[in-house]
């Protein structure tokens, strides 16, 4: 098993990041512009490493420079200003690793319900129908950006990043409107699926 980049590479502080840390807690874009700049490459390669996917590592990169950022006046307190960013993306990776089990369980679902159904009995084929109907039911009442997202990823298997492309609108904002999606769904089928939902869907929780 190859050894994780934090113990293969040497890498030093910025010489000035205490000085660049101070200047960022207090509004300077530049001195966060160097900070980002430095740390990028070596955050990136530990969390592509950790995910295994280069598109995950770029994407929480990227919202954990936001959050960050959003939060400044936090950074008066940090001494290691890489240490800090690592923490906080390591624990947003593996939430986001956790909670897309989750949900590709969900948007599984169907399909794999309906290779299990083929060639059952009568009882079970229409009780996936009505399954099936009530997922589309969810379906139909999310709005029309939500709506639009759902399919693409469910249906189409486009990523997050193809999806933004193909609407025009930013991967932040794909993210938050899917994973929207995907809890009403989950909501819609616990609420109206009934017995159905228990014995279609439970297992999968």
């Amino acid at each position: 098993m190859p050894e994780h980049p934090l113990h293969t590479e040497a890498f030093s502080r910025l010489p000035d990041e205490a000085a660049l840390i101070q200047r960022a807690a207090e509004g300077d874009q530049q001195a966060y512009g160097r900070l980002y700049s430095y740390y990028y490459p070596r955050l990136y390669t530990s969390l592509a490493f950790i995910s295994q996917s280069h598109e995950d590592a770029e994407e929480v990169i990227h919202e954990v420079f936001l959050k960050i950022w959003k939060s400044k006046e936090g950074l008066i307190l940090v001494r290691s200003f890489e240490d800090y960013a690592y923490i906080l993306a390591k624990n947003l990776l593996f939430n986001q690793l956790k909670r897309r089990k989750v949900n590709e369980k969900v948007l599984n679902t169907l399909s794999a319900q309906s290779v299990r159904n083929t060639g059952s009995s009568p009882d079970q084929q229409l009780l996936f129908k009505q399954y099936y109907q009530t997922a589309l039911a969810a379906i139909d009442q999310l709005s029309e950006q939500k709506r639009k997202i759902f399919l693409l990823r469910t249906q189409n298997g486009l990523s997050l990043n193809e999806i933004a492309a193909e609407m025009g609108i930013a991967h932040p904002t794909v993210k938050k409107h899917l994973y929207a999606a995907i809890d009403f769904v989950k909501q819609y089928l616990r609420q109206h699926a009934g017995e159905i939902l228990l014995l279609g869907l439970f297992y999968f929780f």
